[in-house]
């Protein structure tokens, strides 16, 4: 029976768990009460991907060794992958009462109190299984992804590194820390660690992305290009890589323009001709002068694969739109009262106008409508409007008469090219004396309007003047004012209110 035990603990090393598995049973057959032979077991179930199995041992474990701290931290752990948070922390306290040096249950209290959204608790916990064990994997690698959402880069390298200095054929630490460092603008040493990693694993797209943004950092945008590229074939035309390889056309363009990427545009353009972000962002680089509309798969797209990271974003970029359009109405406010209105969000997104707008709705409701199911799913948690609606505007308008009596649209119209339809649907969708408040990105290039290579339109006064008043509207107020930050450069357009008589 010695061989046999011997045997099935060479196999558990190796990683052969069914192996392991079939002699570990035959040595607890022989005495079925050894906790350290059931603590095996388990394991193997849990290596096999079979849970229950493995919670199941883990009990009977504990249940013959009372004292295995090892048998109630490994219960924890895979409680907690079974998203059992409450069975996890309670074998977790249990473990650190046999044992308060268990680097293994502090871990996962740890990230317990990480997923029920206490950090610093977390940190605790990690940082009390680092002083256990210095280079704890688990506590190391999490404590650094916590101050990296926290974008405590200086702090996240420290963790990172370590992580990977410890555990260097970790792949999950090599991508996190190359992250760091593309946020440190580190670009030489993320591209080491990044063509380390992509020599492994030649087929893997988000390193490909990764890279891509390294050499636009090294400023070697030919190898940028390529990568960004290799990136879009890899992924087989994903949106996301779609979307990351418009904006990494953008922004060589805007830094080097005698880059050639014309090449590459026309290249996506032959590969890709049915695809939404391809056909949209490659016409906009090419300022082709004959696209009035944007494509609403495109539009779909862009703000579906940035919901969750969209209000991070836009703060990134000084966006002041919601705060002028609020201000705006706050100066309406004190002439008329505004306190029974039915309003309507236009191109809503996660809500940031919601929360100014909603005090001019408490009575007759606050409705929003987006294209993009995933940004309305943030506005729905915020419990500001009484409907939301999941459809292309120009349809939802195109239904309601003498509905609304303030329209609110922010950073919407800049989605449209040519105006007139959409003031038309406008102006049927409001009661008589009903307003609408938008913003327009402003055009100083001549023409009524064009589509930017940023993939947006951009508009001329006149334009937009001329055709409020030729769909009825009256002009009430037009003020110009900077919109955002885009690069180095500053964005600027109007705050606008016409009313329909």
């Amino acid at each position: 029976m010695q061989k046999t035990e011997e045997k099935a603990v060479a196999c558990y090393q190796k990683k052969n768990y069914a192996a392991a598995l079939r002699s570990f049973l035959k040595v607890l057959a022989e005495d079925p009460k050894r906790g350290d032979i059931l603590v095996y077991i388990a394991n193997c179930y849990d290596g096999l991907g079979q849970k229950e199995e493995a919670v199941a041992y883990y009990r009977k474990a504990l249940k013959a060794e009372k004292s295995s701290d090892t048998a109630a931290a490994n219960l924890a752990i895979i409680l907690y992958e079974m998203n059992d948070c409450a069975g996890a922390r309670k074998y977790a306290e249990k473990a650190l009462k046999i044992n308060p040096a268990n680097a293994s249950a502090l871990s996962v209290l740890g990230n317990v109190a990480y997923r029920k959204k206490h950090p610093d608790q977390a940190l605790k916990y990690y940082q009390q299984a680092m002083d256990v064990q210095r280079d704890f994997y688990t506590a190391v690698i999490n404590a650094a992804s916590i101050y990296f959402e926290r974008k405590d880069y200086a702090t996240a390298y420290f963790y990172a590194k370590r992580a990977v200095q410890s555990y260097p054929q970790s792949v999950e630490a090599g991508n996190l820390l190359a992250g760091i460092c593309l946020e440190l603008g580190y670009a030489d040493e993320a591209v080491l660690i990044l063509a380390a990693l992509y020599k492994k694993n030649p087929g893997d797209c988000w390193l490909c992305n990764m890279l891509s943004q390294a050499f636009q950092q090294k400023k070697e945008y030919d190898r940028a290009l390529e990568m960004g590229w290799r990136a879009v074939v890899l992924s087989k035309g994903s949106s996301d890589q779609q979307i990351n390889f418009g904006y990494l056309l953008y922004e060589i363009a805007v830094e080097s323009p005698g880059t050639d990427v014309l090449t590459y545009i026309r290249r996506w353009q032959q590969e890709y001709p049915e695809d939404p972000v391809a056909a949209h962002m490659a016409a906009a680089m090419l300022n082709s002068g004959h696209v009035s509309q944007i494509g609403s798969g495109y539009v779909q797209d862009i703000f579906d694969a940035f919901a969750d990271d969209f209000e991070e974003v836009l703060g990134d970029l000084d966006y002041a739109v919601p705060s002028l359009m609020s201000k705006t109405l706050e100066a309406l406010a004190q002439n008329e009262k505004l306190k029974k209105m039915k309003i309507l969000d236009a191109g809503c997104g996660t809500g940031l106008c919601g929360a100014y707008l909603r005090k001019y709705a408490k009575f007759r409701g606050l409705d929003g409508v987006d294209i993009s199911e995933k940004m309305l799913a943030v506005a729905a948690r915020k419990k500001i409007y009484t409907h939301l609606y999941n459809q292309d505007l120009n349809k939802f308008l195109s239904r309601r008469v003498n509905v609304y009596d303030l329209i609110n649209a922010a950073d919407v119209l800049t989605y449209f090219g040519e105006l007139g339809g959409l003031f038309v649907l406008l102006y049927e969708a409001l009661k008589p004396g009903g307003r609408i408040l938008f913003s327009i990105s402003e055009n100083t290039s001549g023409g009524d309007y064009f589509l930017h290579m940023s993939g947006r339109f951009l508009h001329s006064r006149d334009y937009v003047e001329n055709g409020l008043k030729k769909r009825g509207f009256i002009i009430e107020k037009m003020t110009r004012v900077k919109l955002r930050n885009e690069g180095e450069k500053e964005v600027w357009g109007w705050i606008v209110m016409a009313r329909k008589p």
